[in-house]
């Protein structure tokens, strides 16, 4: 299950200072990607790298169902859609897909800002649960 204590954090920081949200996104054990409207990656930090096996160059500008199997791709689509819309969403388990093909299991948070570059993006918190 996802530290709520940290992303709760995480949040109270990036929403005083989002000019800072590369920096704050580094600085927790958390998986962290930032995508915009248009469910693009905008940022992403190490540990999301890491454990994804991407480097950032391949998932910045890209569509976040690089990493969600063929499968869910539609469901989660349309949540991330909807979130943009109501800018809620409830902590949940899903499963993605690394750079190699490895299925992992998560536990997901998620905020949205509209003060990060002055434009609307979600921010998702991710623990890895098969790590």
């Amino acid at each position: 299950m996802i530290d709520l204590q940290e992303t709760a954090r995480l949040k109270k920081a990036l929403d005083e200072r989002p000019e800072d949200f590369e920096q704050i996104i580094e600085d927790t054990d958390l998986a962290i990607c930032i995508t915009n409207e248009e469910a693009k990656f905008v940022a992403v930090n190490n540990n999301y790298t890491k454990w994804y096996e991407y480097d950032r160059s391949e998932l910045i500008g890209e569509n976040f169902l690089k990493v969600v199997p063929e499968e869910t791709q539609t469901e989660l689509s349309d949540l991330h859609e909807e979130f943009m819309d109501i800018q809620i969403e409830m902590i949940r388990d899903w499963e993605v897909v690394s750079k190699s093909g490895k299925r992992l299991k998560i536990s997901v948070d998620a905020d949205y800002s509209d003060k990060i570059n002055n434009a609307p993006h979600k921010i998702t918190f991710v623990k890895v649960e098969n790590a």
